[in-house]
């Protein structure tokens, strides 16, 4: 028998938030770009047309912008900590994957941005 595994997520979300490495970058703040994906087996029908039987982008959003209203300096720990409330909130997932750009990173050269990438999988 075979069985279908959903993926709802959220493609460039824009956040502007006090995560990097310099203080200056806490200070004025960098902006970012999220990718986030997560998977799971239904617990019942999509013909209900019944929300509860999906998993809310809007959540998902709102996971987002409460992580990155903190400060931090590593994007990886944005990622893992959003990945940590997703799987916290949403125990139906089984499946992250989160890329978080940053853009126009201060680095002396031109780049449109750096990115870190992580997936969790149940």
């Amino acid at each position: 028998m075979s069985e279908i595994l959903a993926t709802i997520g959220l493609n460039g979300a824009k956040f502007n938030s006090p995560i990097g490495w310099y203080s200056e970058e806490r200070v004025f703040k960098n902006n970012f770009i999220v990718d986030l994906n997560v998977s799971f087996k239904p617990t019942q029908s999509f013909n209900d047309d019944n929300l509860e039987a999906s998993v809310d982008y809007m959540l998902l959003h709102q996971i987002c912008e409460e992580v990155f209203k903190k400060e931090c300096k590593l994007i990886e720990t944005v990622a893992q900590n959003i990945i940590n409330q997703v799987i916290e909130k949403i125990p139906l997932v089984q499946e992250v994957t989160i890329q978080i750009k940053k853009l126009n990173p201060p680095v002396k050269a031109q780049i449109d941005s750096s990115f870190v990438q992580l997936t969790f999988k149940k």
